[in-house]
């Protein structure tokens, strides 16, 4: 047992989580600080949506006396989740992590290492449950009335639902891993898994906004029938968390009792059974992971003669940059992705019918508007102005250009190219990518709106000073703090703070540029000034700033 718990702190610490404390340089906690901040408030967001969400499911369902229903969908919701993202963790962890190379040769039992990773990913997965599935308990316990026992039994599922969702996780990612090859791939896993839960996000809101548009009575039967098939499918997926519903919904007696029995039954049995299979499944499946192989296959003569042509050097780096961001999962989705979901995010509300008198009001206001003496153009353009600087500042491209290089900084020293022309390579990458994204959403713009060409003109030209004024500021803090030293993509991007900190300085470009056109009610050629022109002119003021600093910054830099 010792060993067990001994091995499942060093793995979840492993996994930077746990890795908060520690005798770690004041510098690493400090962004570890900013991290659990970011988590945390991601938490209290996601929490406030649950809980709101299930006190008006709870108040819909109480006026026809199904409020039951209100446990069994969200149980039957959390379970769903648990296990799809339960086979992504049990392939990441047991198999895709940095420690596995050192854990098999060591004198550990099976049982302790098969445990200690089934354990980690627990803990993940409670972290997910504890935000979407303790809300709407609580809630439902509270506006029934329900005694104490009612908590303590909740208190129970909530710790025991995810053991049957993940051991039949488990047995899955293994049978895969043993006897397939798809997943065997990293790089392929990690888009594919990471595509995959984007969807689901955004399946999530697309449903979410789509019953808000159906009436009390139709979302009534609605949720009734979902519910009750979301249950059955469950109750035979996995077994046991009919068992919970029943003993929440009404946990009085030795009725509910029983059942909670039954389900705690059914979850030891499962995770013994998982162990026992595990041991059979998961070292002959691990063996080999990191090794690569190549098929092998004859180049073509127009092959041979294109490979030996060159590019010029700077074409070349810029290639290279967009290539790391394309080919790694993480960057890919944080850096480039995010870059072409805004349209997606503008769209939704169309296409799910939730607010459509609403919209179409809102299209012939701003048709009507977008007139040469109207007194919202200088609005709307401070309001394109935000919307690209937001944009540039979140893709975060500029803000980890540095960091994305990690122990290979070095290169940097080597290759045969100025400093300046190599952190300008790099610039350009942010700035074009930030400028597909913004002008992806004007398209939208010119489509629904149908504005004058007069009008796109000067919407395209706020855009220039936008996107160059974040990405010369997130290279300025890349500059001074890069995160080089990291040992997977993640921490490069997700726990990088120059990726927060461009994040902020969009936010508050955007409203630097709003206040006062709103405030001040700015005529049309003044807004131009303030929010087309004088962009362009601090965009050249950094520009030369990191011009004369970037040499002297890279050269101190060392791994």
């Amino acid at each position: 047992m010792k060993n067990f718990l001994r091995l499942t702190y060093v793995i979840f610490k492993g996994n930077g989580l746990a890795s908060f404390a520690g005798d770690a340089s004041r510098k690493r906690r400090f962004s570890r600080i900013g991290s659990v901040i970011l988590f945390a408030f991601l938490a209290i967001y996601l929490m406030t949506i649950t809980t709101a969400g299930s006190m008006f499911f709870y108040d819909v369902l109480n006026a026809a006396r199904l409020q039951s229903l209100v446990v069994s969908l969200f149980l039957s919701m959390g379970t769903i989740l648990v296990f799809m993202f339960g086979i992504l963790y049990v392939i990441s962890i047991f198999y895709y992590a940095s420690d596995v190379e050192k854990l098999l040769p060591m004198p550990l039992k099976a049982n302790e290492i098969i445990g200690a990773k089934l354990m980690v990913t627990a803990i993940y997965e409670y972290l997910y449950e504890i935000v979407l599935v303790g809300p709407p308990l609580v809630i439902y316990g509270i506006r029934s009335s329900a005694g104490v026992h009612y908590y303590l039994y909740a208190l129970i599922v909530l710790i025991v639902l995810p053991v049957v969702p993940i051991c039949l996780a488990t047995l899955i990612a293994m049978l895969v891993m043993r006897f397939t090859r798809f997943a065997r791939n990293k790089d392929r896993f990690s888009l594919v898994a990471n595509l995959l839960a984007m969807a689901i996000a955004l399946a999530f809101i697309y449903g979410t906004q789509s019953l808000t548009s159906l009436s009390s009575g139709d979302l009534t039967k609605l949720l009734s029938l979902r519910a009750s098939d979301l249950a059955r499918l469950t109750a035979v997926a996995f077994p046991g968390t009919a068992r919970a519903a029943a003993a929440l919904a009404d946990s009085a007696g030795w009725v509910a009792a029983g059942q909670l029995g039954i389900f705690l039954l059914i979850a030891a049995a499962a995770l013994i059974l998982t162990l026992a299979l595990s041991r059979l499944l998961y070292f002959q499946g691990v063996i080999g992971i990191n090794t690569s192989s190549s098929n092998r296959r004859r180049l073509t003569e127009r092959e041979m003669a294109e490979a030996g042509t060159g590019r010029p050097a700077f074409l070349s780096y810029v290639v290279k940059e967009f290539r790391i961001l394309l080919r790694t999962p993480i960057f890919f989705m944080n850096n480039i992705l995010m870059n072409f979901l805004w349209p997606v995010f503008v769209l939704l509300p169309l296409f799910s019918g939730s607010a459509d008198a609403d919209i179409t009001s809102l299209i012939a206001l701003l048709r009507s508007e977008i007139t040469p003496r109207s007194p919202s153009v200088p609005l709307i353009l401070a309001g394109t102005f935000a919307v690209a600087c937001f944009i540039s500042g979140t893709n975060g491209i500029a803000e980890s250009a540095l960091s994305r290089e990690g122990k290979l900084f070095y290169l940097m020293k080597i290759w045969p190219m100025s400093y300046n022309k190599q952190v300008w390579a790099k610039l350009v990458t942010g700035i074009l990518m930030s400028l597909i994204g913004t002008l992806l959403l004007v398209i939208v713009l010119a489509v629904l709106v149908h504005p004058p060409i007069w009008f796109l003109l000067l919407i395209l030209a706020a855009l220039p000073g936008a996107i160059l004024i974040t990405n010369l500021a997130g290279i300025i803090f890349e500059l001074h703090w890069p995160k080089l030293n990291w040992e997977n993509e993640q921490k490069a991007v997700k726990q990088n703070l120059n990726v927060l900190y461009g994040i902020i300085f969009g936010v508050l470009l955007a409203a630097l540029a709003i206040v006062p056109v709103a405030v001040f009610q700015l005529k049309l050629l003044a807004s131009v000034l303030i929010i087309c022109v004088l962009p362009l002119l601090i965009s050249l003021l950094l520009a030369l700033i990191i011009r004369r600093s970037a040499p002297r910054l890279i050269a101190s830099l060392d791994v």
